[in-house]
């Protein structure tokens, strides 16, 4: 499954390059659909956000804010967590934050255990990882932008109760699909038309 998708994920971007919208900005704020995922996949909820802001022309800082509740590998033990990460962003072929990056970055995961169930001896937990990344984004819209990536996450401090977590950790290959709102474009839009 996974060689196939090597060979179709560049096609598509190839085959986006002509129909690219050049659009200068320099941040983006954007929702992290795949915390609401993950939670639904396990029984909770969740969300992601990010902000991402550019320093010079080929480089960006994105930091991101996730929080989640899902279900444990124990029964009726619940997790909430709230996530934390800042990356760095490198573009090689723009000036603005779009088309291809690469991107490292690192996180910290803060967990509580709660339920019915027989809670973990430790009731907090912390995790701790590094994520290198290298995706595309382009623009669908003037207000939508998707970020389709793949990276590597490394786990450099793990979770004590990490056999009760391992649906939300994900550690090794990942490939991520976001949106990326751009609230400028809204806004101009929202002021053009008189609302």
């Amino acid at each position: 499954m996974k060689y196939p998708l090597l060979f179709i994920v560049p096609m598509f971007f190839l085959s986006l390059l002509p129909c690219q919208a050049q659009v200068e900005y320099d941040n983006l704020f954007s929702l992290d659909i795949s915390y609401a995922l993950t939670g639904l996949l396990n029984q909770g909820w969740g969300i992601g956000l990010s902000y991402e802001k550019k320093a010079v022309d080929w480089l960006s800082f994105t930091g991101t804010f996730g929080h989640m509740t899902f279900l444990t590998g124990i029964k009726d033990v619940y997790c909430t967590s709230v996530s934390l990460s800042l990356f760095s962003n490198y573009y090689p072929l723009s000036n603005g934050l779009d088309k291809l990056y690469v991107s490292i970055g690192n996180g910290c995961d803060f967990m509580n255990y709660f339920g019915k169930g027989e809670l973990p001896e430790t009731a907090q937990d912390t995790l701790i990882h590094i994520t290198p990344l290298l995706g595309w984004k382009f623009n669908t819209l003037k207000f939508l932008m998707i970020d389709v990536s793949t990276g590597y996450k490394f786990i450099i401090n793990g979770s004590q109760n990490y056999s009760e977590i391992k649906n939300y950790v994900n550690p090794g290959f990942r490939f991520n699909f976001d949106f990326r709102i751009l609230f400028k474009e809204i806004k101009k839009e929202r002021a053009g038309s008189g609302i």
